[in-house]
C-alpha cells in the first residue's frame, strides 16, 4: 500500500506542522503540503484517478477540515483509505473511536493501522444535485456555526488558539445570542419551523474540540443524529452548557421541551434567508435549502495500531 500524507501547514500550531513535515520528509514518506483551501481534495482526487488500481492510504495532517478534503477526494474510488494525524484546533472526528491522541500522532502506529468502514453524510442544494459533497463528522447551524466564525477571527490574535479561542468565542456569542430561523423536514414526514438557538447534524458525536452535542451518534450505524435546541434564555443555556459539553444534556429533564433529537436517514433544512451559514466539518459555507442523506459504509478509515 502507498502512504501519502496531506499536510495543511496553517492548521493548528504551525510549528508543530513544520516539525511534522520535517519528520515525514526525513523518513522518505510521500508528503504533499497544501497551498490553499480545496487544494488537498484536488490533489488526492487527481492521484486516485491516475493510480486507479494501486492501494493508497491518505493521511489528513490537520483538523477536521483537512480530513474533509481527503474524504471528498477519495470518495468513489476503490483501493483507497483515509486516515488522520490530528494537528488542527478541534480534531473532533477521531474522538469517536476512543483512541488516545498520542496514538494518532504516532507515525509508525499509523503506518501499521487497520481500516474500518465509516458512513458519510451527502449534502447538496435541493435544486442542484450535481453539486453534492460529503461530510465525515458534523454540520452546525446557528449558535455553534457562529462560534466557529468568531473563533476564526479570534485566532488571528497572538497567543489565543485552540480551546481558549473556542471558549472565548462561546462567551462572545452568548452575549449576542444569535441563532437561526429554520425549517427542518424529517424523513418521517414531520417538521419543525421557527427560530432555534442551534442545530447539529452529526455523523460523529463531537464538535468544537470535544463538545458532545449529539451524544448518541455513531459513525457506522447507517444513520445520522439531529439535535435541535430551541430558543432558550441565556441563563438556562449557561446552566445546561456543562451537560451539553459532556453529552449528558439528553438525561436532564429540563431539555424535554427545548430539545428535539432524532436519528435520520435524510432531512431537508431551509431558512427564511436566501443564504445562511452552514458549518461543515469546521469550515463555513453558504447554503440555501439543503438535503442531507446518509451514505452507509461510504469509505474506509484507518485507525492506528495498538
Amino acid at each position: 500500500m502507498k502512504h501519502i500524507f496531506i499536510v495543511n501547514p496553517v492548521s493548528g500550531k504551525r510549528k508543530a506542522q513544520a516539525a511534522l513535515i520535517g519528520e515525514l520528509r526525513a523518513r522518505g514518506l510521500d508528503c504533499y503540503v497544501t497551498e490553499s483551501r480545496g487544494d488537498g481534495e484536488r490533489y488526492v482526487r487527481g492521484l486516485c484517478r491516475a493510480k486507479l488500481r494501486e492501494p493508497m492510504r491518505f493521511y489528513a495532517c490537520g483538523g477536521d477540515g483537512t480530513l474533509n478534503e481527503v474524504v471528498n477526494g477519495i470518495y468513489g474510488f476503490e483501493n483507497t483509505e483515509a486516515a488522520c494525524i490530528p494537528a488542527g484546533s478541534g480534531n473532533d472526528f477521531i474522538r469517536n473511536f476512543g483512541i488516545a491522541d498520542v496514538d494518532f500522532l504516532d507515525v509508525d502506529k499509523q503506518l501499521s493501522g487497520r481500516a474500518v468502514p465509516v458512513d458519510l453524510i451527502r449534502y447538496h442544494d435541493c435544486l442542484d444535485h450535481s453539486a453534492a459533497r460529503y461530510a465525515v463528522n458534523m454540520f452546525n447551524i446557528g449558535f455553534d456555526c457562529n462560534v466557529v466564525a468568531k473563533m476564526a477571527e479570534i485566532k488571528k490574535y497572538p497567543f489565543i488558539e485552540g480551546s481558549a479561542a473556542y471558549f472565548l468565542s462561546i462567551l462572545i456569542m452568548l452575549i449576542k445570542k444569535e441563532g437561526a430561523n429554520l425549517t427542518v423536514e424529517f424523513d418521517d414526514g414531520t417538521s419543525h419551523s421557527g427560530f432555534v438557538l442551534l442545530t447539529a447534524v452529526g455523523n460523529g458525536a463531537f464538535c468544537g474540540g470535544g463538545l458532545k452535542g449529539v451524544p448518541y451518534a455513531d459513525v457506522n450505524d447507517g444513520s445520522f443524529d439531529v439535535c435541535i435546541v430551541k430558543n432558550v434564555s441565556r441563563r438556562l443555556f449557561i446552566s445546561l452548557f456543562k451537560k451539553y459539553s459532556s453529552g449528558a444534556h439528553m438525561e436532564d429533564k429540563r431539555t424535554k421541551d427545548i430539545i428535539i433529537y432524532r436519528k435520520c436517514k435524510s432531512i431537508r433544512i431551509g431558512s427564511v434567508k436566501n443564504s445562511w451559514n452552514l458549518c461543515v466539518d469546521g469550515e463555513i459555507e453558504m447554503a440555501g435549502k439543503v438535503k442531507f442523506e446518509i451514505v452507509p459504509n461510504a469509505i474506509r478509515f484507518s485507525l492506528p495500531s495498538k
